[in-house]
């Protein structure tokens, strides 16, 4: 994309892929993701901001063919997984080679980019922010998303009860999933989540939304955990929504400041990316330990569509309005 902006700044055209620095590996792209921190990161009001001329794309499956000077344990032609923050919805591109992990051929490639980083996302918040156990109740934010659908999943496998938030169409994906939903339109999620829990509210909250992170803190239980990991509003659909943005963050900083807040209860601020800057070796083991878990079934990523590349800017334009469940994919050089 040459500006900012929507859908309708994308164009299909030739990009020249430097070579890959010294801790890169670059890759033939089979598969990448399309995610709401693309269109954030489109409007330039994500924290990973870029000036134009970039190409978007946070996640990639793909095909090693060079790597950088200082590579070991990653080879040519190995297939791999791994973030890529920008320039994911290209033939190629380039990966930290820290960041990536082998893919067997086993798992077609439009399935495993949702592991890169969705289920991630999902996998440290319940595991590592959260610290959610067997036997918990868990509220989701947009439950019909990318994550949430990631989180519906993972919270059925480690025997916890999953509440999640979206509109009555979703209701057939997200009760497929075993989770429980709650039509944010028709009723008070507050008051629904203590109807569920007899009162005590859930152990824990995810919330990408922003403008609910209050919402979602009260229906925690003392002592719970409130981890907030994406701003949905600040964008008005599709489009940037600055002061709207600037008040969600204003009140919800404030109030997640302190870490702890009244009543005992915790809130977490989560970035996949900033963790995985931090602790690069999480990052592989977790999305090692989600592709395993994919080889032996134990999870079945949703993939809400797959496109072509030319067809992005149509995939994006849906994303905004949130109108497919689980998620949308791009088939590169996937056969």
């Amino acid at each position: 994309m040459s500006e900012l902006g929507g859908p309708d700044v994308l164009r299909v055209q030739n990009w020249t892929v430097p070579p890959p620095a010294a801790d890169e590996v670059r890759v033939r792209v089979l598969a990448a993701g399309i995610s709401f921190a693309d269109l954030l990161i489109m409007q330039g009001v994500h924290q990973e901001r870029r000036t134009p001329p970039f190409v978007p794309g946070w996640d990639v499956v793909g095909e090693v063919e060079r790597l950088g000077a200082d590579v070991v344990g990653v080879g040519v032609g190995d297939r791999v997984a791994g973030l890529s923050v920008v320039g994911g919805w290209a033939s190629h591109a380039n990966l930290r080679a820290d960041w990536v992990v082998p893919v067997p051929e086993s798992i077609d490639a439009t399935t495993a980019v949702c592991l890169v980083m969705d289920y991630v996302v999902a996998h440290q918040m319940l595991h590592r922010a959260a610290h959610v156990q067997r036997g918990d109740t868990v509220l989701i934010q947009g439950a019909g998303g990318g994550v949430g659908t990631a989180l519906l999943q993972l919270a059925a496998a480690m025997g916890v009860r999953a509440l999640g938030t979206d509109r009555e169409s979703k209701r057939a994906h997200i009760e497929g999933l075993r989770g429980t939903l709650i039509d944010f339109e028709t009723e008070d999620v507050v008051a629904r989540c203590r109807e569920l829990t007899d009162g005590r509210g859930v152990d824990a909250a995810f919330d990408g939304i922003g403008a609910t992170a209050l919402s979602s803190l009260r229906a925690v239980r003392r002592g719970g955990t409130l981890v907030w990991f994406g701003m949905v509003t600040a964008l008005s659909h599709g489009r940037r929504d600055l002061s709207r943005m600037a008040r969600t963050a204003a009140t919800v900083v404030a109030a997640l400041s302190s870490n702890v807040v009244p009543g005992g209860k915790r809130a977490r601020f989560y970035s996949i990316q900033q963790l995985a800057r931090k602790h690069p070796e999480w990052y592989r083991s977790d999305l090692t330990d989600l592709v395993n878990m994919r080889s032996r079934h134990e999870i079945d990523p949703e993939v809400a569509a797959v496109w072509k590349l030319d067809e992005t800017p149509i995939a994006v334009a849906g994303l905004a309005k949130g109108a497919l469940p689980g998620k949308q994919v791009i088939a590169v050089g996937a056969s």
